[in-house]
């Protein structure tokens, strides 16, 4: 899902629905955003288990606001319901990668 919660109390309510969810702060004047998109797109299909929502930080300002993103692209990830669980502010295809793998952890049950 992207583009479509705006404020903080529609993704309050949204990341309550997934066990497991990442979400992406990005924007489309972005360079750093654009090149490591695909690169997350191809995580997504590959850790599927794990519920995706992207937020443009122009359009989402409420939500940016809420979680205090100062720079992007940011990857938040929520654990068991709504519970924050860690943030990764880069476009290091090594560290995403890895920010994934640890957050499919909480998948395998």
């Amino acid at each position: 899902m992207s583009g479509n919660i705006t404020n903080r109390v529609e993704f309050k309510e949204y990341v309550k629905k997934y066990p497991v969810i990442i979400v992406k702060f990005t924007s489309d004047w972005c360079g750093p955003c654009k090149k490591v998109s695909p690169y997350i797109d191809k995580l997504m299909a590959k850790y599927y288990n794990i519920n995706y929502l992207v937020v443009d930080v122009d359009e989402g300002r409420d939500v940016a606001s809420y979680l205090k993103i100062r720079s992007i692209p940011t990857l938040v990830s929520y654990i068991n319901n709504g519970d924050v669980h860690e943030f990764l502010s880069s476009s290091s295809p090594d560290d995403v990668a890895a920010f994934f793998k640890k957050t499919n952890t909480y998948t395998i049950k």
